[in-house]
């Protein structure tokens, strides 16, 4: 069977939270389990490899590579447990949230202990393996974000966002002050599907996965950017919080031009081709930042997985041949990185590499930019990068590291999934091969290096003086430029300015001329010169990097400036895109807006992009054009500036008791039946998840809507004109007790009238329809597919 007619064929998911909705628990004790469903073993238990805890040694036998790559160990437990995030101090030292609580059974019991551990681990003689181990902290309930940040570090735990200063003196690290920072950081949810990360963008934000939330530290006297409010100051400086897109569930990372990558988790890494904020100049308005799939779902193991949570399900795993008892799609795709290292191979540069835990394995992808989109290619066609027959091996992040590798974090866990959707299934296959055993003293971390090359050594960045920090804004090794630029803003080393400037006049990357630039944003140091130089480069990313710090430029170099964007507008896409972005900067800029989209109208993002960049002009704008486009999609997003289009609604023209299902639907969608994890908190869908509700097909037949509601859908299908191909399944709320017909009418309602849906005008859905069609569709145990209507 190809694996295209199995995932046709799939009927769940193993990580989806949001579409494995939690329900009660049944009578077999499990929050993942549905009624009707046969919990049989498709693969005889006989049949099924052992999975005995492995010594570093073993497990090392049991991983396969692609010919050239080796993989070495860093450090393993006693010196780490359960690493789920790290980060690299300007020493090089390693900073590991430990979650040594996550599910010590197949019933958690114990989880929510304050036992998480910040562990610092440090290879002190140099000989690229850990030898000495300092914990931090040791009284985190599930610890999951780590950063660090001038005076300190921030860490997360199950709710909040903290920041602890750290103290050094004489090697000895100790805690200082230690205070939240944001209570709210990973409020409510479950431990799955929470925001984490903190990324260091390029841009001096902070981002995060799963959370439409950034951060910036600021000076104590620095004004606020304009959106963002503080909400806590220290010795060191505030710190504020803004809105941005909302992205991914697991891990973040940057490509050399501030571009964020994420993953949901039945999907490998995403790209988006704009920079954040790109699309949020205008105050007024708020389009999505789409995220491009990078590659197709498909995985490659080289050990059965049957220890899945819908395992027994048809279509999860290959059916027969050589193949059989192997996962067909990505199910826990977990936190992916874009390789910017300089220990590999030229041509690996740049690629896309994501861990999927559950088929215990590494995938990678080649990244490839198109007009106005990121695509993506196997680099191993029908093979993986690295996979383990070792069943405990759960790589769940990946990080660009000091000595020019990629560091793996192994969880090396027996249990993936977590309690709040595990099934008597997954419960029994657990018990079956004793994964329950040693779960919570377990941990790897390993270096993946080109055979052929050295790592190199750690650098102490800490140590450099900042004369020897403007040097390494150019380094080969992303990780020696990103901590260079960081310690340069922390240090507010704005004399250095002048060295920054007369380096980028010999740099002959574009890599090291991008990241100076932001260096120089950062310190807010732009000046004319260097934006009218770099923006006359021949390397679009030169070109656009500079437009993009030329809007911090002074009122007095505006008139310049404007010059400038408008040459750059003239000198094809996708510089057009970034003149359109920047001119949001000044004011009575509307000649750059027009000249982009009349050239570029037919492009990707020309509208988001000219529209965002209007700002304050949008009036202007509007007289320019004499109140009038020739394109619909361009009048429409004019005429309704100000009105966020994600939260259009047609409540107000339902009936009484149609208004007063919809109120009860926004909060079952967004509350306890989690459909804003797959499909998103505005109806627009989650890339690899769930589909869009915008002009869907799928929400106007009253009947179809029910049935699927109470069944679940399985894909691929068709939503308008976008084509939905994921291993994510939305399995239905029949067998779901405390989800009744009410429940289900309200949250059609909320549905059908909502993000341009305009269904029960004067009207409502009721319940007594989906009582209906449920009597009609009693006895379905399985899924609807698109077949089937």
């Amino acid at each position: 069977m190809s694996h295209l007619k199995l995932l046709v064929t799939a009927l769940s998911v193993v990580l989806c939270g949001a579409m494995s909705v939690a329900a009660e628990e049944s009578d077999a004790g499990f929050k993942g389990d549905r009624d009707g469903h046969e919990m049989r073993d498709v693969i005889p238990k006989h049949e099924i490899p052992e999975a005995p805890v492995l010594s570093v040694e073993q497990a090392l036998k049991s991983f396969n590579l692609q010919p050239g790559f080796v993989v070495e160990p860093v450090v393993s437990e006693p010196n780490v447990f359960n690493p789920v995030a790290m980060s690299f101090d300007a020493k090089g030292r390693m900073w590991v949230a430990e979650m040594t609580t996550y599910m010590p059974d197949v019933r958690g019991e114990g989880e929510m202990k304050p036992e998480g551990n910040i562990a610092v681990l440090e290879d002190t003689d140099g000989d690229g393996a850990v030898d000495k181990r300092r914990i931090f902290l040791s009284d985190i309930i599930l610890p999951r974000t780590i950063s660090l940040v001038e005076g300190g570090i921030f860490y997360a735990d199950q709710t909040s966002l903290y920041f602890t200063e750290v103290l050094e003196k004489d090697g000895v690290l100790t805690p200082g002050i230690r205070e939240v920072v944001d209570p709210n950081y990973a409020e409510g949810g479950n431990v799955e599907h929470k925001p984490n990360t903190m990324l260091y963008g390029i841009d001096n934000w902070y981002y995060n996965a799963r959370s439409n939330k950034r951060y910036q530290t600021l000076p104590l006297t620095a004004e606020l950017p304009e959106g963002s409010e503080e909400i806590y100051r220290n010795q060191y400086w505030k710190l504020v919080r803004a809105e941005t897109d909302y992205r991914g569930q697991w891990g973040l990372s940057m490509d050399d031009y501030g571009r964020l990558y994420h993953n949901g988790n039945s999907s490998p890494i995403h790209g988006e081709y704009l920079r954040p904020g790109s699309l949020r100049k205008n105050p007024g308005y708020w389009p999505e930042m789409p995220a491009h799939s990078i590659g197709d779902i498909y995985v490659y193991p080289s050990r059965m997985n049957p220890g899945i949570n819908r395992g027994y399900m048809e279509g999860m795993l290959v059916a027969d041949g050589p193949d059989r008892g192997k996962l067909v799609g990505f199910t826990a795709a977990s936190g992916s990185l874009v390789y910017r290292g300089s220990n590999f191979p030229k041509k690996f540069y740049g690629m896309g590499l994501t861990p999927e835990p559950a088929a215990n394995l590494i995938s990678a992808r080649f990244i490839n930019e198109g007009e106005g989109e990121l695509t993506g290619k196997p680099v191993y066609p029908k093979q993986e990068l690295f996979t383990s027959q070792d069943e405990r091996f759960r790589p769940v992040n990946l990080y660009n590291a000091p000595d020019g590798t990629v560091y793996i974090l192994d969880m090396y866990h027996g249990i993936l999934q977590h309690k709040e959707f595990l099934t008597s299934y997954l419960a029994a296959q657990i018990d079956d091969r004793e994964l329950d055993k040693n779960n919570n003293t377990m941990g790897r971390i390993y270096r993946l290096r080109w055979q052929a090359n050295e790592a190199a050594k750690v650098a102490n960045l800490a140590a450099a003086n900042n004369a020897e920090l403007v040097a390494l804004l150019g380094h080969a090794n992303a990780w020696q430029r990103d901590t260079a630029r960081r310690l340069l803003i922390e240090r507010n080393a704005m004399a250095s300015a002048a060295s920054i400037r007369k380096q980028l006049e010999q740099l002959p990357d574009p890599v090291g001329i991008v990241n100076s630039l932001w260096a120089l944003y950062g310190l807010g140091e732009i000046d004319l010169a260097t934006v009218k130089t770099f923006m006359a480069s021949e390397n679009d990313q030169v070109a656009m990097a500079a437009a993009a710090v030329g809007e911090a430029l002074p009122e007095k170099d505006h008139k310049a400036y404007h010059t400038l964007l408008l040459s750059l507008a003239q000198s094809g896409y996708p510089r057009a895109l970034q003149a359109a972005v920047s001119v949001s900067a000044i004011k009575g800029g509307t000649d750059v807006s027009k000249q982009v989209l009349d050239a570029y109208l037919d492009k990707p993002y020309t509208r988001e992009a000219v529209i965002s960049g209007l700002g304050d002009d949008a009036d202007a704008f509007i007289a320019r054009i004499e109140g009038d486009y020739p394109d619909a999609q361009v009048m429409y997003a004019l005429n309704n500036l100000g009105k966020k289009r994600q939260d259009a609604s047609n409540r107000e023209q339902l009936s009484t008791s149609g208004k007063a299902l919809y109120d009860e639907g926004k909060k079952l969608y967004n509350g306890r039946t989690a459909c804003a994890g797959c499909h998103g908190a505005h109806g627009n869908g989650v890339p690899g998840l769930g589909p869009t509700f915008w002009n869907s097909q799928w929400v106007s037949n009253k009947e179809t809507l029910a049935k699927v509601l109470l069944h679940g859908l399985s894909g691929p299908i068709w939503v308008d004109v976008h084509y939905w191909n994921t291993q994510a399944v939305m399995p239905g709320f029949a067998a779901r007790a405390d989800i009744s017909d009410k429940d289900l009418a309200a949250i059609a309602t909320y549905i059908r009238n909502s993000w341009g849906n305009t269904l029960d005008s004067d009207s409502a859905y009721t319940e007594a329809e989906v009582a209906k069609v449920r009597a009609k569709t009693e006895g379905r145990a399985t899924p609807y597919k698109a077949a089937d209507f």
